[in-house]
């Protein structure tokens, strides 16, 4: 339904023009504009009663959208709406040119471990949508992932915990230039088993001498932005010069995916350790504890997303990643944690 994505809008208007318009819906800061209006604008001859609908009624109330120039969508604004299921269906439905029955083969995805349990569930998704599809996952860690496409790995759809393993694959030719674009955000979180051996309440306890902490590798995203966070964290009084380097004396192991991290510390082989927001999430809720960090010492980490030069079937990948960043791919994303794009053609 539509009212699961955002709500219908009881309004005070003028009558409805037409028969068409039995129910009005309002534009919502959530609602991946963008795709509505590329929706407008590409198929409103597949369904025209939502544009002829909103056309109508905007010669009596300027609130309703004018779909014949989608650039002038914004939150607030009106549309004529048959039913709402119709117009969920139509929302949700494949992009133009590409249908259900058009498209059809596997497809390879390489995506960061990160993104096991949500792309996990948008495949399911995309399966569901395109029955002839069949979505192959190679999760690992982004440097990982980036080094296999640079051996010649076959692949259809690069998505990365960060840009400078997109920018790895850019410059072994597997990604073109331009081509990736953002899907979604993450932030870091510090994790901790939940009888708290340690009993870590606060990021100074970090430092302790006899802290166990596992960390992911510097060489990978999440291990990076941690050290990024240690870095600052050593900028500001409150933790004082020395805290990183008494942070990382108390490592014990590096890891090569932020899974990995998450695990061990699950499983009580270390008193804390750093993930990503996103690792925290349904299933994993009630195996640790969680710290957060302050927004002035965390890294918002970009996730790019892009097809593969020498993809199988180049079609099907892009409409693969429109539709990790559309309607439903996002709403997946939200619901492990991740930070969406809320506008993805701004980014």
């Amino acid at each position: 339904m539509l009212t699961t994505l955002t709500p219908l809008a009881a309004v005070a208007r003028p009558p409805i023009q037409d028969d068409i318009c039995q129910e009005v819906y309002t534009v919502q800061a959530d609602d991946w504009l963008s795709k509505i209006a590329a929706k407008f604008l590409g198929d409103a001859a597949g369904y025209p009663a939502i544009a002829a609908a909103s056309n109508k009624q905007r010669l009596v109330d300027d609130t309703f959208a004018e779909i014949a120039n989608p650039d002038l969508l914004e939150v607030g604004w009106k549309l004529c709406v048959p039913t709402t299921e119709a117009a969920q269906a139509w929302l949700n439905g494949p992009a133009s040119p590409a249908d259900a029955g058009s498209l059809a083969g596997n497809l390879t995805v390489f995506a960061a471990a990160s993104l096991t349990e949500a792309f996990t569930e948008i495949g399911r998704q995309f399966e569901a949508a395109y029955p002839g599809v069949t979505v192959t996952y190679n999760f690992a860690g982004s440097q990982q992932l980036a080094q296999q496409l640079g051996q010649g790995a076959p692949a259809d759809v690069f998505a990365s915990a960060n840009t400078k393993q997109m920018a790895v694959a850019i410059e072994a030719g597997r990604v073109s230039d331009g081509a990736p674009q953002l899907f979604a955000h993450n932030r870091l979180v510090v994790v901790y088993p939940t009888d708290n051996p340690a009993q870590i309440t606060d990021l100074s306890d970090l430092a302790r001498p006899g802290v166990v902490l596992i960390l992911a590798a510097g060489e990978v995203p999440v291990g990076r932005y941690s050290l990024e966070f240690l870095g600052k964290a050593g900028q500001d009084p409150a933790f004082g010069a020395e805290f990183k380097e008494a942070v990382l004396s108390n490592v014990v192991s590096y890891e090569q995916t932020v899974k990995a991290v998450f695990t061990k510390v699950a499983l009580g082989e270390g008193d804390a350790g750093i993930v990503y927001s996103s690792d925290i999430s349904q299933d994993n809720a009630g195996k640790v504890n969680r710290l957060e960090i302050p927004d002035s010492l965390n890294t918002i980490a970009d996730y790019p997303i892009a097809p593969v030069t020498d993809a199988a079937n180049p079609e099907l990948a892009q409409v693969f990643i429109d539709f990790v960043r559309g309607i439903e791919g996002q709403a997946a994303l939200a619901g492990y944690n991740f930070i969406p794009v809320t506008r993805p053609d701004q980014h």
